[in-house]
């Protein structure tokens, strides 16, 4: 069975799309954009499988590889605003 990390490429998320880390040892917690980890991967056509297992923590002191990935939509979810008069 194939995962959504599996099956989605660092390259189709939109610029939108804020990606969430968190280290699986020290369980900190920082925000990336799509693009920004693209410029730090050999190659475009990795998944996100792939940038869980082999992107670091940047907490000083820690430096563990592997991390949890969250894809956090960044879009407008305000919906009909409205009520009874």
């Amino acid at each position: 069975m194939v995962s959504w990390r599996e099956d989605t490429q660092l390259r189709d998320l939109d610029d939108e799309v804020l990606i969430e880390a968190t280290c699986i040892r020290c369980l900190h917690t920082w925000l990336q954009s799509p693009t920004a980890l693209l410029l730090k991967v050999d190659h475009r056509d990795v998944y996100l499988e792939e940038v869980a297992v082999n992107l670091s923590c940047p907490k000083p002191g820690c430096r563990h590889v592997g991390v949890r990935l969250e894809v956090i939509r960044n879009e407008d979810t305000s919906g009909f605003v409205g009520g009874m008069p």
